[in-house]
Order: structure tokens, then sequence, then C-alpha cells
């Protein structure tokens, strides 16, 4: 039963790269999402980001738990990553605002993972 602990990540990188490498930031045009979901996803941009990838970050530590560096290490890439490809997109581009947001996410939930680390563990 530990492979239960990969869905929360599974769930929410398939959310990030569905949102993040779609053709179109619009999520208007996204009929089958609530419209109270999507004025909540459209007007705060730097929630949107720092919260996405908050709770990727814990989702990540809490299937792989060690180490934490390179965890969070690989969790800042994807953030780059997911922004440099937007950049290849025909109606996006890269923003650097969304990385240090997405960056901010990363580093709280460093932060607050490191708060309430296992004393026995040295990672």
């Amino acid at each position: 039963m530990r492979f239960l602990r990969f869905i929360p990540f599974l769930l929410l990188l398939g959310l990030i790269l569905f949102f993040g490498l779609r053709a179109s930031s619009n999520l208007w045009e996204l009929e089958w999402l609530p419209r109270w979901l999507v004025q909540g996803g459209e007007d705060p941009d730097a929630w949107r980001n720092t919260g996405a990838y908050f709770l990727l970050s814990l989702a990540v530590l809490f299937a792989f738990r060690r180490p934490r560096w390179l965890i969070l290490f690989l969790c800042g890439c994807l953030v780059v990553g997911v922004e440099t490809a937007q950049n290849m997109l025909p109606e996006r581009w890269l923003q650097w605002t969304d990385i240090l947001y997405g960056l901010l996410g990363v580093s709280l939930a460093g932060a607050l993972s490191y708060m309430f680390r296992d004393e026995g563990q040295n990672t």
C-alpha cells in the first residue's frame, strides 16, 4: 500500500503539466471547469503558481521523503522547465515572475518540511 503515497504527486504533476503546457493560458475556454474555479484561477496569477508548486513539492516530499535537497532541486527545475516550455508554445511566453513565484512555492514547502522533519533523519 506504499504506492498510495504517489497518487497525490502524480495527480498534481499531471495538473501542473496540463495547465502549464496548454497552447492557451485562458481558462475560460475549458467548459468543464467550474466558473468559480476559473475566476479564482485567473485573478491572482502569483498565488496560482506559488500554491501549485507548494502543493506539488509537499506531495513529492511525502512520496519520496529523502534526500530533501535533491527533491526540492528537482521541483525547482520543473518550475523553470515548464516556464521555458511555455516559451515554445505559440500563444504563451516565459515570465520571470511565474518562475519566481513557483520557486517561492518550492521554498515554502522546503521550509515547512525542514521545520517538521524527523530528528532521526540527517537529510
